[in-house]
């Protein structure tokens, strides 16, 4: 046997024993965990010498498979260093990074060393490659990413650099980590980028053993990971603990207070009523008023509220900026969850009697708290015997796939390319004017929640899903949708920190300006009168925008299905919405702007050059010619239909 190979086998024998040890189960009649020299889809290198999933038999939809007790994922809310970050003030992928390099720094003292030495040194994603591989990038989404990321991270590594000075009898370098290494840094952070899970709003981004085994297939994953998020941010356990208990009661003192107030104020001036019905009063010049005071003595009142709640119950370090957000990357956990931990054995696997559990439901109490202590992987989409088991790591592009995972898709109906906001800018400014530029980049910043990037894709994605489930009203609540029941406003895992630094303007594939993107085209290019009416009231805004985008999501249908521009026109404009001439005259932006957009990858030839021989720079190139030639598929099949469409609109 090889070397490599029997290192690997090596690795693998241990992970799995470290598994058993801490209660990670699976399903050994139905999974397999297999050692992958190379994974190829097509020309692209997805990995090298790690581990995947096949099934040993046919796998049926709703069928558990994983067990993974929350107690077995690394997170830095629970890691031996929670102290620590709570007092350094320190969260995010950054404090999960220092957890995760302490853990490696302990050998095999770390209760994780199992999982831990089953892990690559580093994953090979754009930050880390060098000058010459990142050259092949050049033009694309991921080389404007990168520059992001070594600021980013640069930050990263001066914070941990104070760390280190003022705790250096915790941060001892040894067993490979070297905590005055930048380069030691980058290896775990590309892991961590790599490798991290939302596990719920106590624990955020998490390392999951088993769950990262698993390979990505963009829209054809197998399994889904299902787990209870919305738990104590304080202390991970189900709502009904100690702190919850704690917070409920002062939220009932608070209103009994309030209600106090509202009776004391109950001879107030009109225009305060409707500050009294929410429990306050709002009084500039009240001098005696017993809920009154300047802002110093409501702020002693929080802090004496933030003191009563830090009493509650043990000390608590927790990364609390992270309650409270919604998540993207764990959206598909929200059915067939109850199958599943019925199947469970609380002492064993839990896979060898299928039937336990079934009747009277008298384990629902003990199953329900068993899918809050765990992560639980489920058959989302059958696979064959003898196939790879893919799960999902979101709905993204190529882009996103290699700048954070190290990888893309030959075929990705989630591809975009971002616009430049400040060349999306440059075209209201040349067509209308400087000053129009500038109300619409202000439009912009006063409606950012209207702007949330949402592929094409994942709008048609989430409409066929509804379509499927009628009966289920609960998506109307998980999608928070407008109003007008448009493109759902921040909800994403990994990507919600995120927002602000993505792009808002892509051309999604297969070659459409994003909706938001056309929707905006329409006011900002039309005339005074009609921008000045919508731009200057919020509610004409908000009713207008979900009408324009309406719109452009039923033209672009129509165009995909291949029906005329014109009939594609009529259909989507039943409305009256939108002049022809309107619509003609953001074609041609659109195209103009993917004409712009396409002159920054330049030639394949002079930026890719001659192709290597060795075997890692192999792979890169390989991935950046791949992600380039998605990129330059998307902008020009854009020109093409939407100069098309400005031909047969302006006929």
């Amino acid at each position: 046997m090889p070397g490599s190979d029997r290192i690997n086998s090596e690795k693998l024998s241990i992970l799995l024993s470290w598994f058993e040890e801490n209660k990670v189960t699976y399903n050994e009649e139905a999974l397999e965990v297999v050692e992958q020299k190379v994974v190829k889809r097509g020309s692209n290198i997805v990995s090298v010498d790690g581990f995947g999933i096949v099934a040993r038999r046919n796998l049926e939809e709703e069928e558990p498979l994983v067990v993974i007790p929350k107690s077995a994922v690394i997170s830095a809310a629970t890691s031996a260093l929670a102290n620590i970050f709570f007092d350094e003030d320190l969260g995010g992928s950054l404090a999960l990074c220092i957890a995760v390099m302490y853990e490696i720094s302990l050998g095999k003292e770390s209760p994780w060393y199992g999982y831990l030495q089953s892990l690559p040194q580093r994953a090979d994603i754009p930050m880390l490659w060098d000058s010459q591989a990142r050259g092949w990038l050049g033009g694309t989404d991921v080389s404007g990413w990168i520059e992001r990321d070594e600021q980013n991270l640069k930050e990263d590594f001066e914070g941990l650099q104070k760390l280190v000075a003022d705790y250096p009898l915790i941060f001892v370098s040894q067993n490979d980590i070297d905590w005055k290494s930048s380069a030691c840094f980058l290896d775990v952070a590309s892991l961590v980028s790599s490798r991290a899970f939302m596990v719920d709003v106590h624990r955020g981004n998490s390392m999951v053993p088993f769950a990262d085994i698993f390979n990505h297939k963009t829209a054809g994953e197998n399994v889904h990971i299902e787990s209870e998020e919305m738990v104590c941010p304080l202390c991970g356990e189900a709502f009904g603990c100690e702190h919850m208990d704690g917070l409920e009661n002062m939220d009932a003192e608070e209103e009994n207070d309030d209600d106090d107030d509202n009776e004391q104020h109950s001879d107030e001036d009109d225009e305060d009523e409707d500050h009294e019905a929410h429990g306050h009063v709002d009084h500039d010049d009240c001098g005696d008023c017993g809920d009154c005071g300047d802002d110093e003595e409501d702020s002693d009142e929080d802090s004496d509220e933030n003191s009563d709640s830090e009493e509650m119950g043990e000390e608590l370090p927790m990364l609390v900026d992270e309650a409270g957000i919604p998540i993207e990357e764990e959206e598909h956990a929200a059915s067939g969850n109850e199958d599943s931990e019925q199947e469970q054995d609380s002492e064993d696997d839990g896979f060898e009697d299928e039937d336990s559990g079934d009747g009277d439901g008298s384990d629902d109490e003990d199953d329900e708290d068993k899918y809050i202590d765990s992560l639980d992987m489920v058959v989302f989409k059958p696979c064959r015997a003898n196939s790879e088991v893919f799960n999902t790591y979101g709905d993204h592009g190529s882009a996103y796939l290699l700048h954070r995972y190290g990888f893309c898709d030959t075929q990705n109906p989630f591809e975009s390319v971002a616009l430049d906001s400040e060349d999306v800018m440059q075209a209201f400014a040349v067509a209308v004017s400087e000053k129009r530029a500038s109300e619409v980049a202000e439009l912009i910043a006063r409606f950012r929640d209207l702007f949330v990037p949402n592929h094409r894709a994942k709008n048609l994605k989430d409409e066929d899903e509804e379509e499927s489930d009628d009966e289920d009203d609960k998506h109307n609540e998980d999608d928070s949708e407008d109003e007008d029941g448009d493109v759902p406003m921040l909800d994403d895992d990994d990507e919600v920190a995120e927002a602000d630094d993505m792009p808002i303007f892509t051309i999604d594939a297969p070659g459409h300006p994003n909706i938001n993107l056309v929707a905006l085209l329409v006011l900002g290019l039309a005339d005074e009168s009609v921008f000045s009416q919508v731009s200057q009231s919020d509610s004409m805004f908000r009713h207008y925008f979900p009408i324009m985008r309406r719109f452009w999501g039923i033209f672009q249908d129509k165009l995909d299905g291949g029906a005329p521009v014109s009939a594609a026109f009529r259909e989507a404009n039943k409305e009256s919405a939108v002049k022809k001439a309107s619509v003609a005259l953001v074609c041609r932006a659109a195209f103009m702007l993917a004409e712009k957009r396409l002159l920054l990858l330049g030639e394949d030839a002079v930026v890719l050059g001659t192709k290597p021989t060795n075997a890692l720079q192999l792979s890169r190139w390989e991935s950046a010619k791949q992600l380039r030639s998605n990129e330059k598929k998307i902008l020009q099949q854009c020109i093409k239909t939407y100069k098309k469409a400005v031909a047969k609109l302006s006929a």
